[in-house]
């Protein structure tokens, strides 16, 4: 090969780095860098409109409501829709969560409570699904939310630093307090307060953060480096073990999913070897739930108390299973936090809810179709969205999500069925289409 060869070679590399770079930092309509802007936005910022209190995002969603049924029925119209098959149990989720309620109170209590719950995950799923136009900004998208996220880790530190909710304390001068972390038996842990930044509860921020850092993982972005430590630092001052648990789990999926990537059945492998382990493991030991109880947590006491309340709820939630029992006051031995969402949706709308979304975090990778093959850097950014779907159900059995993270679980939900959409229409152009895309995006 010739010096002047060598240095074609070096030109051309170069010019796909500028592309690449390009691509994924491209100009994002601005709907959907308001709704990551929103994400974060401190409850204490929240209104009064009618009777109804609106935090920005949810006054965001409420605007954005009617956009997005114009554009999809334009997407309808034109044949760029394709069915994925969480579009259908979403749409699901919104009616049960309506109707369930009233079913055992009534409509406008079940307007009142769930509303809110169904405008910001619906709207949060149809927001990426609907507004992104193309793959390059599903990866802007995501390296957008990544690097919101880091800034966000650095916002929680200064809880640590100060030890108070920094930014909740700050915009409640504005407003007024949402929550008394007086009341918290857990403010403090390893002698440090347990930062929260603009997110709901230490849990909830430490898992924002391994979301931000699994995705800057996956995908080349600008400060990728700065990302990573920014959210693996954000992950870590949360003292909360499952958020840290979430990221170690993460980062190993990824990189089996790396290291085995020409090996086609390496999931299917890994759920029969997991489902194996899993077997072996409550065949020699009687309590396992128990031992990872007692080794794998900060606070065993809260583990256990866990534990107890899932035996609890579900005998209570026996009497109703259908429907739930609504918003109502809960008999006293349960008229407490219950930390996890399976459980807070089977009671407030029966069984049928908590099943609709589960089904609906492993359904966005699904067609009914077969679809064809996404180029390499949106490829990984769908693997990593649907193993954050995975480890969300999983981290649920023991957390409740609510607010910022089950808004962020709809937009993950949603990107993650963008980029299916997106693997069937490359599949359809044909491969003069597929190679344009991997020439433009190739590593």
């Amino acid at each position: 090969m010739t010096s002047v060869d060598q240095r074609r070679i070096v030109g051309r590399s170069a010019t796909v780095r500028r592309t690449i770079n390009n691509t994924i930092d491209n100009k994002l309509p601005l709907v959907l860098t308001l709704t990551v802007i929103g994400l974060f936005i401190p409850e204490e910022l929240s209104f009064y409109l009618l009777g109804l209190r609106l935090t920005v995002v949810r006054f965001l969603f409420l605007l954005l409501a009617p956009l997005l049924l114009v554009k999809t029925i334009q997407k309808l119209s034109s044949g760029g829709y394709r069915f994925v098959l969480s579009d259908l149990l979403v749409v699901a989720i919104g009616f049960w969560f309506l109707y369930a309620p009233a079913n055992v109170e009534d409509l406008q209590s079940a307007l009142n409570h769930a509303g809110p719950i169904v405008l910001e995950f619906c709207i949060a799923y149809f927001v990426p699904r609907i507004m992104i136009p193309d793959g390059g900004a599903a990866l802007s998208f995501a390296a957008l939310l990544s690097r919101t996220i880091a800034v966000v880790a650095w916002v929680g530190l200064l809880d640590t630093l100060t030890s108070h909710r920094f930014t909740h304390d700050l915009a409640a001068q504005l407003t007024a307090p949402m929550h008394n972390v007086d009341d918290w038996s857990d403010a403090y842990r390893m002698g440090l307060f347990r930062a929260t930044g603009p997110v709901e509860h230490p849990i909830l921020f430490g898992f924002v953060c391994a979301v931000g850092l699994l995705i800057a993982v996956a995908i080349p972005m600008r400060g990728r480096r700065f990302v990573i430590l920014s959210c693996c630092l954000g992950t870590m001052i949360s003292l909360s073990s499952a958020p840290i648990q979430i990221m170690v789990m993460g980062l190993g999926l990824l990189a089996y999913d790396r290291f085995l990537v020409r090996f086609a059945k390496r999931w299917l492998a890994l759920i029969v070897a997991a489902t194996i382990a899993v077997l072996i493991t409550f065949m020699i030991n009687d309590n396992p739930i128990g031992f990872v109880i007692s080794h794998l947590t900060f606070s065993p006491e809260s583990g256990y108390y866990r534990e107890w309340t899932w035996e609890a709820v579900l005998a209570y939630v026996s009497q109703s299973p259908w429907f739930g029992a609504g918003f109502g006051e809960l008999p006293e031995e349960l008229n407490h936090s219950i930390d996890s969402l399976w459980l807070v949706l089977s009671i407030q709308f029966g069984y049928p809810a908590a099943w609709l979304v589960g089904f609906a975090f492993v359904s966005a990778g699904s067609l009914f179709r077969r679809g064809g093959k996404l180029p390499p850097e949106q490829a990984r950014l769908a693997t990593a969205i649907g193993i954050i779907l995975f480890l969300t159900i999983d981290i649920a059995c023991t957390v409740h999500l609510w607010g910022c993270v089950w808004i962020l679980s709809g937009v993950l939900l949603g990107l993650r069925a963008r980029l299916t959409e997106l693997a069937y229409l490359a599949h359809v152009a044909g491969p003069q289409g597929a190679i344009l895309q991997r020439s433009v995006l190739r590593a």
